[in-house]
């Protein structure tokens, strides 16, 4: 790979590329679409999926195709005024409702929080270290999911050297790249040591008993309770 190559692909999250590919495949290969494609062609890919796949999505298709026909230098045909007006139309015949989770309550989260200390108390005692692990990182990454509130991306780029506490106090997070740092320059974010539910207290408690100094915070676990290196 070339020193450009590098930098382009650093350019562009991983996520991105896999799921433009993903959008590419379904129009050439699940649907039967030629590329590079026509403006009518793809007004027609829209309207058939118009019913099945939410707006959304839709947007999502076109952006992939602009990008292959950009990438292949072919005049892009999903900028076009007709395409426009599909998607208009889309969303005046098929509108659809947000659909939203509800939130976590405090009163759950308590109650989720005090099982995982309990189930972690009694792994130990039996001396399963796998359990143990499993839900002293768990109960970390719920907390400070919760008040922090960390894309799932985010959650699992958090890397030990880029964590700072002062017990008592907080905690700082360094994220070298997010989702919403559109100009890769990294955010820090803070959290603060709270009487109950405490988000700091949860990892360093995770970083004691998983003996962490480096790499990613939160990692996968085998049968074995071994840590994974990602």
């Amino acid at each position: 790979m070339s020193q450009v190559d590098l930098y382009l692909n650093a350019a562009e999250r991983a996520n991105t590329r896999r799921s433009y590919d993903s959008a590419i495949r379904h129009f050439e290969v699940v649907w039967g679409g030629l590329l590079p494609s026509t403006i009518d062609t793809i007004a027609r890919y829209l309207a058939e999926h118009a019913e099945s796949l939410s707006l959304n999505t839709l947007k999502h298709r076109l952006a992939a195709l602009s990008r292959w026909h950009q990438d292949h230098g072919f005049p892009d045909p999903t900028k076009d005024l007709k395409i426009r007006q599909v998607l208009k139309g889309i969303r005046a015949l098929h509108p659809a409702q947000e659909k939203r989770a509800k939130p976590l309550e405090l009163e759950m989260l308590q109650l989720v929080c005090h099982w995982l200390i309990d189930a972690t108390a009694a792994a130990q005692k039996r001396g399963d270290i796998r359990s143990a692990r499993r839900h002293t990182r768990d109960r970390a990454l719920l907390l400070l999911d919760f008040w922090r509130g960390f894309r799932s991306d985010e959650l699992i780029n958090l890397r030990v050297e880029h964590i700072e506490i002062k017990p008592g106090e907080g905690m700082t997070c360094f994220l070298p790249r997010s989702k919403g740092d559109r100009q890769l320059a990294g955010r820090k974010y803070s959290c603060p040591a709270l009487s109950r539910l405490c988000p700091i207290e949860a990892v360093q408690d995770w970083l004691a008993l998983a003996q962490l100094t480096e790499r990613p915070l939160f990692r996968k676990i085998n049968r074995w309770g071994h840590l994974s290196d990602s």
